[in-house]
Formats: C-alpha cells, sequence, structure tokens
C-alpha cells in the first residue's frame, strides 16, 4: 500500500522524501550509533530496488563510519570490542553460507522476538547481574557475524548484549559504534562478492552520501551538546523499533 501510494508521487518529491530519509538515518547512526538502516533501506527501496537500497546505504555507511571511528577508539573498551569484531568477521562468511542453503525468515523472526523480550527488560533498568566478559562478547560476536550474513540483522543482537552490560553511557556509546563499524566494513567484501554492489549504486550512494555525513555530525554533536542524558533511552526505542520491523516485515 505505501509502495503504491509513494509510486504517484512526483520524482521531485520522491527524492526529497528520500533525502529527509537519508537524514534521519544518518542523524541516528551519529546519535545512538545504529539504525540508519531502519529509515534509509525502506524509504529508498520505494524508489530503487532493495539491493541498491542496501548498496547504497553501505556506500553512505563507509565517510559516516570514518567520521565516527575517532569517538568509538577513544570511547571504547578495547577488551570488550576487540574479541567481539575478530568473531564477526570470522563468523560473517558462514552466515552467508546459510543465506544460501536455508530460509533466514525464521532466524529473523527469533532475533527480533528475543531482542523485543529483552529491550523490555532493559526498560525496566534490568541489567545482567554476572560478568559479559570478553569471551561471552566473542560469542555474540559469532552470533552478529552469522546473523548480518544470513540475515542482514547483525546489529540487535550485539547491541542488545551491550546494553545489558553495566557500563558508562559514553563506554556503551563507544562499544556500539565500533562493533557496528565491524559489521559494515565485513559486509562490504561480501556485498561485492554477490554482486549488491553495482556502479550504479555505488554513484547513487557516493551522491547521497553528503547528506549522510552531515546528519552523522549532527546526530553526534547533538550527543555531547547534551544529548547523551536521553541516549538509552532513544537507543531502546530504536532497537525495538529495527526489531519490530523486521518482524513485521518476515511475518508479512
Amino acid at each position: 500500500m505505501v509502495a503504491e501510494v509513494f509510486s504517484y508521487l512526483p520524482g521531485t518529491l520522491q527524492l526529497l522524501l528520500a533525502a529527509v530519509a537519508v537524514f534521519i538515518g544518518g542523524f541516528l547512526r551519529g546519535f545512538v550509533g545504529f539504525g540508519g538502516a531502519l529509515t534509509i533501506i525502506p524509504a529508498l527501496a520505494l524508489i530503487f530496488t532493495p539491493k541498491e537500497a542496501v548498496a547504497m546505504h553501505i556506500i553512505m555507511e563507509i565517510p559516516g563510519t570514518l567520521q565516527l571511528l575517532p569517538a568509538a577508539a577513544r570511547q571504547s573498551d578495547l577488551r570488550t570490542v576487540l574479541p567481539t569484531l575478530i568473531a564477526i568477521i570470522i563468523g560473517m562468511p558462514f552466515g552467508v553460507y546459510l543465506l544460501t542453503v536455508l530460509d533466514p525468515q525464521p532466524m529473523r523472526i527469533a532475533i527480533s522476538l528475543i531482542v523485543l523480550v529483552v529491550v523490555g527488560l532493559l526498560a525496566r533498568n534490568w541489567r545482567y547481574s554476572g560478568h559479559i566478559g570478553p569471551s561471552v562478547m566473542a560469542g555474540i560476536g559469532a552470533i552478529g557475524g552469522l546473523a548480518q550474513g544470513s540475515t542482514g540483522m547483525g546489529g540487535p543482537p550485539i547491541v542488545t548484549v551491550l546494553m545489558s552490560r553495566r557500563d558508562d553511557i559514553d563506554v556503551l556509546r563507544g562499544n556500539i559504534l565500533a562493533t557496528m563499524a565491524g559489521l559494515i566494513i565485513a559486509a562490504i567484501p561480501m556485498q561485492w562478492a554477490f554482486g549488491i554492489l553495482t556502479p550504479k549504486a555505488i554513484m547513487l550512494g557516493l551522491l547521497a552520501g553528503p547528506i549522510y555525513v552531515l546528519a552523522t555530525y549532527a546526530g553526534s554533536r547533538h550527543y555531547r551538546l547534551g544529548g547523551n542524558r536521553f541516549y538509552r533511552a532513544t537507543a531502546l526505542c530504536v532497537l525495538a523499533a529495527v526489531a519490530t520491523a523486521s518482524l513485521i516485515a518476515s511475518l508479512r
């Protein structure tokens, strides 16, 4: 229904709405460290193909990720991030293989439901009482890599576990920025190997990139100028929205 209504809009208005979606996605990426794809990919898929939308988003993420790397390096906990990143890189090719032999929808549904349950607990100020150390983060990194390669949902499980730790807000955001950067960097060669990064998609992503970079800067600046007070609540809302949108799309 939304796609049919959108198709009747003038081309200029379609591009304007897409630019707004890119800006909102970039702002979320700069502020909470993830969630950009939530608004960008569905909006761009209404104008271009879904594969082109995914590829355009990953191209936009490259300068955005480089822009956020200093904050990630400064604020993140290396003992948490490093084993997670290594496990992501190891797990993602196996996830891509699973994509070729299994239906990804049941896994998307399971991940979405688990994330929604944990988000509900976190919203009630629940924290995991045990120690979530490097070995646990390596395990969740492997799961995230598998999920990213097979379903494109590697971020939510990792972010959910990071938010269940008892870290300072700045450290939490730094860990999220660093692990999301790892997911994006690891996804680029996978998309290239599967022919998703076409010359057309790359060019379109480069054209939209300046809007995304500007929005990422605005989101990051908002965090520094007092938005950190609302960081946890905003991150939980974005996480719940990502899981809900994926669940609805999978069930449909």
